[in-house]
């Protein structure tokens, strides 16, 4: 593809370009970083300087602390080696100005306590302490196990801190006394003031801006200090132990006050990276207006590839044309919808397409548009000489940086579109006028009943024009103003329209359901007119809509009527003459009239026979006509399937005699309670057991079983006969259906009882079916409902 070349310079080399990005970083990153460096030598410098200063220091800390706790120790020491001297016999008055003296010396001693055989006798001074005389220490569970610890180990022990109950931290210095014949004789306890022993050293601790901390090293590594904190625990700590008999402790000392930058230090950081920044932004400037360019070719050229990539899988035509109508570029698409190879169009001039396409045609349209886009639809050649329907839109790329300028061209191909645009016209043109030459009327109406189309046997059904129609409601339509008629259909149409509401609200699929009555409506004459209609719901893109198929069976109804009145009539006019007839035959043949000649006798029994035929057809008419007028009456209720089939079996024996069949019955264990219809279910059972009884072969056994799930139980009657040909099996349950319907056939029957056992049975809430898979035989099966 060519594309006009744009006037910029070639682009720097992949180093420089690298180097121009790099060195203006190293560079200042490398002055910065030996600056810093110089500053961290510095201050490394001042820090072993400060550390040495704060070993110093903590040295004459701790030096302070042992002077003060030693000197107390001595004491006590001394007051040991009198007690041992005197073989561990003294007075109070003998020693207690002598240990007033000293406590006087000693500031920090709050008291002195003597406790021979762990009992204490003398406390200096005596003043406030007169409680503690006399206290047993074994008495004190609180401080016995310590001082038991104590005589256990025979050494000294520096105890504490603890609250004293004269206010203030105590520490208590215990020694147990041991006489030189190493019997025990009791315990000394010195009482600290913690305050004042470490008077001194806080003092001089405020004086060299120091904080400090006493650690037991005996406890656990996280425990508190047993005297002191530290202000600024993250500062640097120096420890020392503390040389004192009797505990392991350790000083541990830290600088109160916080570190602060050095003005130096930050004047001179800040001096070399001010330099490092200058050297790198001048670094950076050198190349800045050479990237600048190089930047700018590079977004050029990623540009002309991208709409290189898109112009040649663009899914319409695309072309390239200089300002004299010379093709620069054409892609596959333009090719494949004119037909041409990229070859052969580009040495075609563009009047050849289309006459519409000279170039001052376009530069003059161009012009008129005000140098915005062209758009319009032309017939372009093709290379077989057909035209194409194309949209095609271009427009004149111009600007100062083009060597020269060009026509962009974008074609797309519609004919296709036109075609199935039209072809989905023709098909609804003829679905239409499938709907305007329909029997059944049609209509569509919204969720709210409003009619929204018709066809016209809608309004050859309700006699009003089509504008009439889209002006109601297929609620008014159908409502026909007998108040005889119930309300019904109305509440079930609401509930129907209800429960498509429901599932539009939870944004579920309209499930394709039907709503199905039969009624009457009245036409705009005051005509009745009886129908059959159906409602169904269905998805469109504006929403759900409703369909209102409407059939009119006025006609049809008008027959039904007249076939019930006839059958009526007829079984009516027969039924009662006959039921004389068939009791004259029965008084004849019982030899009211004496013992008859045989060839009489047997033309009486042919009659009666006859007769009771004739009136069996008679009731199963009847029965029939009973049933599809919804008039049969069931009288409900629960009852014993196991006697239920047994009072069958034995009503019916005598088809099993004339037959020469048994009737074989395996009651359920446990007896079933069914709810149906006594009378009924033992006429649905009698035709059964007698259609097995005829249909099956001398000596066979037929045989009644037993069922039963959670909602129904089922009674299965086989017999092991000829079985139903498989011609016959679809019509088996329908109207006067017999599978021999010829005039010699050797079973009788009027082809109605299965027919009547079927509507019996769905009257019942039950139903009756046919086993295809068995064989040899048949097996009818009948459902009934479970009593609950």
């Amino acid at each position: 593809m060519n594309f006009p070349s744009p006037r910029l310079l070639e682009h720097e080399s992949p180093i420089r370009r690298a180097l121009a990005r790099i060195l203006p970083i190293i560079v200042f990153l490398g002055t910065g970083l030996a600056t810093e460096l110089i500053l961290f030598e510095e201050q490394s410098r001042q820090d072993s300087v400060n550390k040495q200063n704060t070993l110093s220091h903590a040295g004459e800390i701790r030096a302070l602390i042992e002077s003060e706790l030693n000197a107390n120790i001595h004491l006590a020491s001394g007051l040991v080696s009198y007690i041992k001297t005197h073989h561990g016999i003294y007075q109070t008055s003998d020693i207690e100005p002598w240990l007033n003296e000293l406590r006087g010396q000693q500031q920090s001693i709050r008291n002195i306590t003597l406790a021979p055989g762990n009992k204490i006798q003398t406390v200096i001074p005596r003043d406030g302490n007169e409680s503690a005389i006399g206290l047993y220490y074994p008495d004190n569970l609180q401080q016995w196990p310590a001082i038991e610890k104590i005589m256990l180990q025979k050494k000294p022990v520096l105890v504490g801190p603890f609250e004293l109950k004269q206010g203030g931290t105590g520490m208590a210095y215990r020694v147990p006394i041991y006489l030189q014949n190493g019997a025990y004789w009791g315990m000394l306890s010195t009482v600290l003031n913690a305050d004042l022993v470490f008077a001194n050293a806080n003092k001089r601790a405020r004086e060299l801006d120091l904080s400090y901390a006493i650690v037991d090293l005996e406890l656990p590594a996280n425990s508190l200090p047993i005297y002191g904190s530290w202000k600024n625990a993250k500062q640097a700590i120096e420890r020392l132990n503390i040389d004192i008999s009797g505990r392991k402790i350790e000083l541990q000392v830290a600088h109160d006050s916080t570190p602060t930058l050095d003005p130096q230090i930050m004047t001179q950081r800040f001096a070399g990276w001010g330099v490092a920044l200058l050297l790198g932004f001048l670094i950076a400037r050198t190349f800045h207006s050479y990237r600048i360019q190089t930047r700018s070719y590079l977004a050029l050229k990623e540009s002309q590839e991208r709409f290189m990539r898109m112009f040649n899988t663009a899914p319409q035509g695309m072309a390239l044309v200089d300002e004299d109508g010379t093709w620069l570029s054409v892609n596959p698409m333009l090719c494949s919808i004119l037909g041409y190879s990229e070859s052969e169009l580009r040495q075609l001039p563009l009047a050849r397409l289309s006459t519409q396409l000279t170039i001052d045609s376009l530069q003059s349209k161009w012009k008129g548009k005000h140098q915005t886009n062209l758009q319009f639809e032309l017939h372009l050649a093709h290379r077989d000489g057909s035209a194409v329907t194309c949209i095609v839109s271009l427009a004149l790329i111009d600007h100062d940086k083009l060597e020269k300028a060009y026509w962009i061209f974008q074609v797309i191909d519609i004919s296709r579109s036109i075609s199935a645009e039209n072809l989905v016209q023709d098909k609804a043109q003829y679905t239409q006028t499938i709907l305007d030459n329909l029997e059944e009327a049609i209509l569509s109406a919204d969720l709210q009943g409003k009619v929204l189309r018709c066809n016209p046997a809608a309004m050859g059904i309700w006699k009003q024009s089509e504008a009439a129609l889209l002006s109601t409601t297929i609620f008014a339509l159908l409502d026909n103003k007998d108040s005889n008629d119930g309300l019904d259909w109305r509440e079930d149409l609401e509930a129907f329209i209800g429960s498509i509401n429901e599932q539009i609200r939870h944004q579920k699929k309209v499930e394709s359901r039907y709503f199905k009555r039969e009624g009457k409506v009245i036409d705009l004459n005051e005509n009745i007119i009886h129908i059959e209609y159906s409602i169904s719901a269905i998805q469109q893109i504006e929403g759900v809509e409703l369909i209102l198929v409407v059939r009119d069976v006025s006609e049809r109804k008008r027959l039904q009527m007249m076939q019930s009145e006839f059958v009526s009539m007829v079984s009516h006019e027969l039924r009662t003459p006959l039921t004389s007839i068939i009791g004259s035959l029965k008084l004849i043949e019982g030899g009211i009239f004496g013992q008859l000649p045989e060839s009489l006798a047997r033309m009486i029994h042919i009659a009666l026979q006859n007769g009771q035929q004739l009136a069996l057809i008679i009731n199963d008419i009847l029965d029939m006509d009973k049933l599809a007028a919804g008039k049969m009456d069931f009288h409900l209720q629960a009852m014993s399937l196991n006697d239920l089939i047994r009072e069958c079996l034995e009503n019916n024996q005598s088809y099993a005699r004339q037959y020469r069949v048994q009737f074989d019955f395996v009651p359920a264990e446990e007896d079933i309670l069914v709810r149906g219809d006594s009378m009924r279910l033992q006429q649905v059972m009698s035709n059964l057991l007698s259609n097995a009884a005829k249909f099956s072969k001398l000596d066979d056994t037929i045989d009644i079983t037993l069922r039963k799930n959670q909602e129904h139980a089922t009674v299965i009657v086989r017999d092991y006969g000829d079985g139903v040909p498989e011609s016959h099996r679809k019509k088996l349950f329908k109207k006067f259906s017999q599978a021999d319907s010829s005039s010699t056939r050797q079973k009788g029957g009027t082809g109605l009882g299965l027919a009547i056992c079927k509507e019996l049975m769905e009257g019942m809430h039950g139903s009756i079916g046919f086993e295809a898979s068995v064989s040899p035989g048949a097996c009818f099966y009948i459902t009934i409902p479970i009593q609950k």
